[in-house]
């Protein structure tokens, strides 16, 4: 790997970047400390492989644009903390796993400062895994599976709830071609050979299993009004994650599909 500006405080590790992207991998970690107690509520399951696929990705960056993104890995197992939810779901009482879940969030709202402060837009991504039937990538918006289904007119109604809300201030294209046409995110990867939802293909899962976003996606999105877009990225695990060689493979695809997306969508040319 190479090497890269590291800060890791309370099982949480900061790689600082200088791109206007910002991602998270809240479930990747298998740390399990015994000082802090297993949570008793919630979902404890780990999203294997995605601390390894979010530092191939980072990788990825660096080979196509001689830059990182900022990156917050949670090293904890999710036993531990769920970064992905509100700190009352998040953690058992415990001063460490408090500490740690917080750690992770400071990180992402400096990030997030930093990127505004620089570019005044930029995207944040939230990496996580699935194994639905569909074997598709899921890039959740906010928006349930059934809000997919609709007719592009009553579709785009939903935009003020997605979490590109604002993503119109800087692309000059519509919200159904942000959320699922040729240069959407999906539209982007399918060209590169990986299908993904929602996308022309594929407009919502037909199965029914699509995750649309969780707390972190809604929090750091830009139905604030702010200049941060939000995207939940949930990657299939055969293909995508199961060996080392689908993961640089999937890493190398994403990256180059969210350097098409930057420049369609932000105007912004991070490769150069």
């Amino acid at each position: 790997m190479t090497k890269r500006p590291i800060e890791n405080k309370n099982y949480v590790e900061y790689i600082q970047g200088s791109l206007p992207i910002i991602i998270s991998a809240p479930h990747g970690g298998a740390h399990e400390p015994k000082n802090i107690p297993n949570r008793v509520n919630g979902v404890f399951d780990m999203d294997d492989y995605t601390k390894e696929l979010t530092y191939n990705i980072l990788q990825e960056f660096f080979t196509q644009t001689k830059c990182f993104p900022h990156t917050i890995l949670m090293n904890l197992s999710r036993k531990k903390v769920d970064a992905n939810r509100a700190i009352n779901e998040a953690t058992s009482d415990n001063h460490e796993a408090i500490s740690s879940y917080k750690r992770f969030h400071q990180f992402i709202q400096d990030a997030k400062i930093n990127v505004d402060k620089k570019f005044q837009k930029g995207l944040y991504i939230d990496i996580h895994g699935q194994s639905h039937e569909h074997q598709h990538i899921e890039f959740g918006y906010l928006l349930f599976n059934d809000t997919l289904k609709l007719k592009d007119a009553q579709l785009e109604k939903h935009q003020e709830h997605s979490s590109i809300k604002t993503l119109g201030k800087f692309s000059d294209k519509c919200f159904i071609e942000q959320l699922k046409g040729e240069s959407s995110i999906s539209g982007l990867m399918n060209q590169n050979n990986f299908k993904a939802i929602p996308s022309d293909d594929m407009p919502y899962a037909k199965c029914g299993n699509y995750f649309e976003g969780a707390f972190n996606t809604k929090t750091y999105s830009s139905q604030d009004n702010g200049s941060i877009s939000s995207i939940q990225a949930e990657f299939p695990y055969v293909g995508c994650r199961d060996t080392k060689e689908n993961r640089q493979k999937t890493a190398k695809a994403f990256v180059q599909s969210l350097i098409e997306y930057m420049e369609i969508h932000f105007n912004l040319d991070i490769k150069n």
